[in-house]
């Protein structure tokens, strides 16, 4: 199916989307910009330094957070200091019955035992 398309009608639709792109190229961010709203990555270091340099920032993160979460205060700390209201600590307490309740809730565990018991925090 050839359709007969008027040049003047083809030519001025090249135009208007000629005219889009220019409106749009020139609004666009910097590069500049964009590196620093974590957009593009930084041209001045190689790609594969990027990857590692990324790897090494989420390794780093993921250790803080693991030693955070292994040292923070277990519940019946934060309920003595006032922190956490005891009807708020274990929501489920006058539900749940058994000896192993408070040491579950008392000590945080740690992130091998986490691991182990496929435990997400």
């Amino acid at each position: 199916m050839s359709e007969n398309i008027d040049p003047a009608t083809a030519h001025a639709e090249h135009v208007k989307a000629a005219e889009g792109l220019d409106k749009f190229l020139k609004e666009r961010p910097a590069p500049e910009e964009l590196v620093e709203r974590n957009i593009l990555k930084d041209p001045k270091v190689a790609p594969a330094l990027q990857q590692q340099a990324e790897e090494l920032k989420k390794a780093q993160l993921e250790n803080t957070l693991n030693h955070k979460l292994e040292h923070r205060p277990p519940v019946s700390e934060l309920v003595n200091h006032h922190i956490l209201q005891e009807s708020d600590a274990v929501p489920n307490a006058q539900q749940q019955t058994g000896s192993g309740l408070h040491a579950t809730v008392d000590e945080p565990l740690g992130a091998e035992t986490r691991l182990q018991k496929n435990v997400l925090i």
